[in-house]
């Protein structure tokens, strides 16, 4: 006989913990708040839809089968999950309960992100924050696996199964030594960039990789010996600095930089970047995280963004 899985679910999978934790029918229905006939008529069907035998009763007592410790393994935190939720729902509906998960790219970590969580927080002395420093790629894994409720990434990202609402612009610029051949130049031009070079490349599979190769049209910079290749924003500008080469960084990252002996030079034509608020589900359903967005989208703009 095929198994009925329309019949297995959720509460009789608690009932069915709560009887192979508390030993009994009348305590499994007593932690339940439920009635015994109700728990002996939901492991009656459980067991019919299986096609299994759970509890042997000998002498008054119940037995858990073979193939209930096994179900018990592979189900509790079935149950275990049913009575959290149900505790963060009353949460919820008393208003205690309020938790945000936020992950963003690093370039934003230094001045926007810190000014927005004070904004919240002023609000929301109560709130539960948790920010993760993560790439574009790391973000969107995180939300469709449910793992934080808010990414704010930046440049050109795959995500049109999630909602992205744009929240401010940021721009390439090229950072160089002031000693560089590009360092007296009012902007750079692709044929520039091929003739010179950059020092210390992004990858062309990231977001703003992405955009300068884009602009670069397809065609290779010239490259210096000892080419360098940075995977992550934090690593190119003191990269950059100790070595005394040139690099193509976001506006956000250059902005930092006070180096008397550094030259920031426009890209021409300028290349722009959107800065987006991604989420599961609409950012208006969410609460603290569309207020955490409403207050990034406020510190960008107030940063010409």
């Amino acid at each position: 006989m095929a198994m009925d899985h329309r019949a297995i679910t959720l509460q009789r999978m608690q009932v069915f913990c709560a009887v192979y934790e508390h030993g009994s029918f009348s305590a499994a229905a007593r932690a339940l708040s439920i009635s015994q006939p109700t728990v002996s008529k939901h492991l009656r069907d459980l067991e019919r839809a299986l096609g299994l035998t759970l509890f042997i009763l000998e002498h008054g007592r119940i037995t858990p089968s073979t193939e209930a410790g096994w179900l018990y393994h592979q189900s509790k935190f079935l149950s275990e999950g049913v009575r959290e939720l149900s505790k963060r729902i009353e949460r919820f509906r008393e208003g205690a309960e309020r938790q945000l998960s936020v992950g963003c790219v690093g370039m934003l970590t230094r001045h926007h992100l810190p000014r927005a969580v004070a904004d919240i927080m002023a609000q929301m002395p109560d709130l539960r924050l948790n920010l993760w420093v993560q790439t574009a790629v790391e973000q969107l894994a995180a939300i469709r696996a449910g793992q934080i409720d808010l990414g704010i990434c930046v440049g050109m990202v795959d995500c049109a199964d999630l909602h992205a609402v744009r929240i401010g612009q940021g721009q390439l610029v090229m950072m160089a030594p002031a000693e560089a051949p590009v360092a007296s130049m009012r902007h750079v031009t692709p044929q520039d960039i091929i003739d010179h070079g950059v020092g210390i490349d992004v990858p062309y599979d990231r977001p703003l990789g992405k955009l300068f190769h884009t602009w670069l049209d397809g065609r290779a910079p010239s490259q210096t010996a000892g080419r360098i290749v940075a995977y992550s924003l934090q690593l190119m500008l003191p990269l950059a600095q100790q070595l005394r080469r040139s690099v193509v960084i976001d506006s956000f990252s250059a902005s930092a930089v006070n180096a008397q002996d550094t030259r920031l030079i426009d890209l021409h034509p300028e290349v722009t970047f959107d800065v987006l608020a991604i989420s599961a589900r609409p950012l208006d359903q969410l609460g603290p995280a569309r207020d955490l967005t409403l207050a990034m989208r406020r510190i960008l703009a107030d940063h010409g963004s």
